[in-house]
């Protein structure tokens, strides 16, 4: 049974970088699955060098999902890896928010919930890291509030399902749970 550790905090607060630091000190050189939710090639050239960037802090026998690889898929599929990190939720909300067929009457919690049993039905432990939007304001926009709303939502029902949850604040984690 799949063990969860979330990891949230702010933008740029040092999320990625403790999960690696982390797994590392978890697993040491057995192999780890990285999902990444993160899309390259949409025309964000900052975005793909962040993209390299990461890939090149992280050992190279490390196993690598990336989009447009379904998420929970990566999550099932058996494999050798000893844990398993998901960089991050925040952009998996994003991409279902922002999908053609998205319904805010009826949200993305079903599926959220998917999410969760696949991580507790897993074989290996995983860190999931997620950005934390209960702090700032409430976005003026319908799409950014439900957006808020999904995310809150599905940081909640991970943080239930999770063993242990870590805030990050300026790099310094913090344990909630």
């Amino acid at each position: 049974m799949g063990t969860i550790h979330l990891i949230t905090g702010g933008v740029k607060s040092g999320k990625s970088a403790f999960a690696v630091r982390l797994a590392t000190e978890r697993v040491g050189s057995s192999p780890v699955r990285f999902i990444a939710t993160a899309h390259r090639g949409i025309g964000d050239d900052s975005l793909d060098v962040r993209i390299d960037r990461h890939i090149a802090e992280r050992p190279n026998h490390w196993t690598l999902f990336e989009p447009p690889t379904d998420l929970i898929e990566s999550i099932e599929q058996p494999g050798v890896e000893a844990l398993a990190i998901l960089d991050c939720t925040t952009l998996w909300i994003g991409d279902l928010v922002s999908a053609p067929d998205y319904d805010h009457t009826v949200g993305t919690s079903m599926v959220v919930e998917t999410l969760v049993q696949a991580l507790v039905r897993s074989d290996r432990p995983t860190l999931v890291i997620t950005n934390e939007v209960g702090s700032g304001v409430a976005p003026p926009t319908t799409v950014g509030n439900d957006f808020a709303d999904e995310l809150g939502t599905a940081s909640r029902l991970i943080a239930d399902a999770a063993y242990e949850v870590t805030l990050l604040v300026a790099g310094q984690p913090l344990r909630i749970k």
